[in-house]
């Protein structure tokens, strides 16, 4: 008899990038959700790849390991690009090393009011989550993993002795040797019917796209007043903060100051048009630290994070490999919902 496949619900960035690495390594792998790759959390993300030098949260040396991941990934799955554009930050919240360098104008000349003390961050970069996530998911095809999309998960089961050994999907049950649990925010409900808690926060924010000509943001751009960068197609990005908008016509507002700030911020940019302003959740745990590795019950492998698109490279690779040989992997030590099913020695 034939051994189950891993399923991994969840078709996020975190989801796809443990699909590819299981199947990378030869597994029987199969990738379940309700909608389309990327189409929840993902989509919303601003797809920053970096971290801050003076980061010295529980996190930071896993973010510092997720660029090293992202190099190793954009050498090896086709059509995944990754921008190492680097990060000019200024201002309280994002500067920690701030000078007077005179080096803003020329790393973002369309800047209408360059910063004289600013960071330059040049490890940072950027991808578009949508399309990494699609080209992780066509590797990890590539490699035998099977894909069902539009196929929402209703509970996890169970039909021997406590171990969760299957999914069900409305009346169809499939069968798993292990159900990697990687839904975003849908992940504490899904725990919840394995009688797993898995304590998560709302964590809403607000993802503003605007339509402008090409080449007016080089790379990455942050300070108190806005963030910005520049998809390769002229679509600009602005995450916001979310202050209780509560209506299409609240959103749009916001949408339309996000646009008439960036327009007095560049020069080119005035005529930036408005495209979208939508809401995003991101998948944040009650403590703000990511969850990975095997639950409480056995047959239950979770793996939650915000930030996912940094973090995704390195979980996946680390997730993939305690997986498949039950052995733990340190990176991910801090993060255990439970310290069971794995071999620390």
């Amino acid at each position: 008899m034939s051994t189950p496949p891993v399923i991994v619900i969840g078709a996020g960035i975190l989801g796809a990038s443990i699909t590819y690495h299981l199947a990378a390594r030869g597994a029987d792998v199969a990738l379940v959700d309700a909608g389309l790759p990327g189409a929840g959390a993902t989509r919303h993300s601003f797809g920053w790849i970096g971290r801050s030098p003076s980061d010295l949260s529980p996190a930071g040396e896993l973010r510092a390991l997720g660029r090293l991941h992202w190099e190793r990934l954009a050498r090896e799955v086709p059509g995944l690009d990754v921008h190492w554009s680097g990060a000019l930050v200024w201002g309280d919240h994002f500067a920690s090393v701030a000078t007077r360098d005179g080096q803003a104008a020329m790393r973002e000349p369309h800047l209408t009011a360059p910063p004289a003390l600013s960071e330059f961050r040049p490890d940072d970069g950027w991808l578009n989550p949508t399309r990494a996530t699609e080209a992780l998911i066509s590797a990890a095809q590539a490699n035998g993993a099977s894909v069902r999309f539009g196929t929402p998960v209703t509970r996890l089961v169970s039909s021997r002795g406590g171990v969760i050994d299957g999914i069900e999907l409305g009346s169809e049950k499939l069968n798993a040797s292990t159900v990697v649990v990687a839904a975003g925010i849908g992940s504490s409900a899904l725990c919840a019917t394995a009688g797993l808690e898995l304590p998560m926060v709302s964590s809403p924010a607000i993802m503003v796209r605007l339509r402008a000509p090409s080449g007016i943001v080089r790379g990455i751009v942050a300070n108190d007043l806005f963030e910005a960068r520049q998809d390769v197609d002229g679509t600009v990005l602005m995450p916001l903060d979310y202050n209780k908008e509560s209506s299409t016509e609240e959103l749009m507002q916001a949408g339309e100051d996000a646009r008439r700030l960036f327009g007095e911020s560049f020069t080119g940019a005035q005529e930036a048009a408005l495209l979208s302003a939508e809401i995003g959740w991101r998948p944040m745990t009650a403590d703000g630290e990511p969850r990975v590795g095997y639950a409480g019950t056995p047959g239950v492998y979770v793996a939650v994070a915000h930030p996912g698109i940094t973090l995704a490279s390195v979980i996946g690779d680390a997730a993939a490999e305690e997986i498949l040989t039950r052995t733990a992997r340190d990176e991910l030590a801090r993060y255990r919902p439970s310290a069971e099913h794995l071999d620390n020695t």
